[in-house]
């Protein structure tokens, strides 16, 4: 019996032994169990807390992410930019024998720059596709048989913007012209959107013409007193030549007016007495030329000007610049004076009429260059007329043939008369005698630039002579361009 006994408890106490270790172990496990989990649910409530906080603009949110080991991420990461949507508006275009595309932003009505578009067009035998390029909103595609033909645009995506036009437009192509304004006013530029030493590069002070002066204040022409150069024939230019050939001819004039001189024997030339000699202000010939209405014609070459005082200075009108085509890209470019000088002008009482300098190569440029002056002239009214500049510049212009430039000439000046506009054609000696058939405008007002005392050019009859570049007005800083208006 006592044995048995104390088997049992030797059992009871080894049990313990085994039983309340074990039992320690399961609740040290559960204490770190219940621990894990509390501390898990106070990171999860301190996260909501710290994100309400962030919300409300309690905490600063690059500081909680420095303490939660976050990195930022870029705004282009965070954000998701929808593209935007642009419609295109086809605008179609077509003079004579060519076709212009204009791409425009339907809501602006504005060009589209910066976005090479392909377009496609489809005639009834043929579909070409066509890139623009340069990306000025502008496809033209000179040389277009007459016809139908229909635009299409195909959709592009450029700088997360999504263009599409929702209809195709179509035209009809023409071979004959009809002299008439075009929309040009979305193409015009100003000087801060070019090149202007490439395309503004009509020679200043220049009138391509001779330097020989009649004035008697020396005695003698500038023609006897230059330096007799020998040029061979084949290292003359074109115009070098007709240069050439008109000091020839007047110095050859000069020699016969000489005639009047009476020859001593032994072949010497006695002069008259001076007292004899008229003076150039006296001459009959020196009057009838200068007799006239006197003005000026000016441009942003001459800055700002006081119109008062050029009025006030016997002024009588003034021809201004309303623009000019590029000589290297062709680009309409308004004078950066147009509107000062234009409106100066007529608040002082002066008597205007406007001149563009013309880079055309073909009918249908010029028609362009007048849609130009045309829409300029909005809003103005002219008492003298709308002159085309005509001369050398050494640009595009100078290249075509003297048929081209008549054909650039009448289309210019029919389109400004069609509008209901008085027309006149501006050039220099040289070019009149030989690079314009001058005969056949004779129905517009002829400008003719010669610098000398006395015109020589006799070709046509002219109707307003440019007699110097080196005038001075008053209200005018520098040297101007004199006329005088027959």
């Amino acid at each position: 019996m006592y044995k048995k006994t104390q088997i049992v408890l030797i059992t009871v106490i080894f049990a313990l032994l085994v039983i309340i270790p074990v039992g320690f172990l399961i609740m040290s496990f559960n204490n770190d169990t219940e621990d894990i989990a509390d501390t898990d649910n106070s990171s999860i409530f301190q996260s909501v807390s710290n994100l309400e906080a962030l919300n409300l603009g309690l905490i600063d949110g690059d500081e909680l992410r420095q303490e939660n080991g976050i990195e930022e991420k870029s705004t282009e990461e965070n954000t998701i930019s929808e593209p935007e949507d642009i419609r295109v508006y086809i605008s179609l275009r077509s003079i004579r024998d060519d076709l212009k595309i204009k791409l425009l932003n339907e809501s602006s009505d504005k060009l589209i720059s910066d976005v090479n578009f392909t377009v496609t067009v489809k005639s009834s035998n043929k579909t070409m596709d066509y890139t623009d390029s340069d990306k000025d909103g502008i496809i033209y595609i000179p040389y277009v048989e007459a016809g139908d033909y229909t635009v299409f645009l195909s959709d592009i995506t450029s700088d997360n913007i999504n263009y599409h036009a929702d209809k195709s437009q179509t035209i009809t192509v023409s071979d004959s012209i009809e002299y008439a304004k075009v929309d040009i006013k979305d193409e015009i530029k100003d000087e801060s959107q070019i090149n202007v030493a490439e395309e503004d590069t009509k020679v200043q002070d220049a009138d391509q013409t001779t330097d020989i002066s009649v004035s008697t204040d020396k005695g003698n022409s500038q023609a006897e007193t230059a330096p007799a150069t020998e040029l061979q024939e084949d290292d003359l230019s074109e115009d070098a030549e007709d240069l050439l050939a008109q000091i020839e001819a007047e110095t050859a004039a000069a020699e016969n007016s000489k005639s009047d001189y009476k020859g001593a024997e032994g072949g010497t030339i006695t002069a008259p007495a001076p007292a004899t000699a008229p003076a150039i202000a006296s001459d009959p010939q020196y009057i009838a030329a200068h007799s006239g209405s006197k003005g000026i014609d000016v441009s942003k070459h001459n800055g700002t000007i006081d119109w008062n005082a050029v009025k006030n200075d016997g002024v009588d009108f003034a021809i201004i610049r309303c623009g000019y085509r590029g000589s290297s890209s062709g680009a309409l470019v308004i004078d950066p004076y147009y509107y000062t000088n234009m409106a100066g002008a007529q608040s002082a009482g002066i008597s205007t009429g406007v001149y563009f300098f013309t880079q055309a190569v073909n009918e249908a440029e010029a028609v362009e260059e007048a849609s130009m002056v045309l829409e300029l002239l909005n809003g103005y009214s002219l008492q003298m007329p709308v002159y085309l500049d005509v001369e050398k510049s050494n640009g595009r212009g100078d290249a075509i043939s003297v048929e081209e430039r008549n054909a650039v000439c009448r289309a210019f000046l029919s389109t400004i008369k069609n509008a209901g506009y008085t027309t006149g054609i501006y050039s220099n000696k040289l070019w009149f005698e030989n690079r314009i058939s001058t005969a056949s405008f004779l129905d517009n007002q002829i400008w003719l630039a010669q610098y000398v005392d006395i015109p020589t050019y006799g070709a046509t009859r002219y109707d307003m002579w440019q007699y110097t570049s080196k005038g001075h007005v008053a209200g005018i800083s520098g040297n101007v361009d004199m006329n005088v208006l027959k």
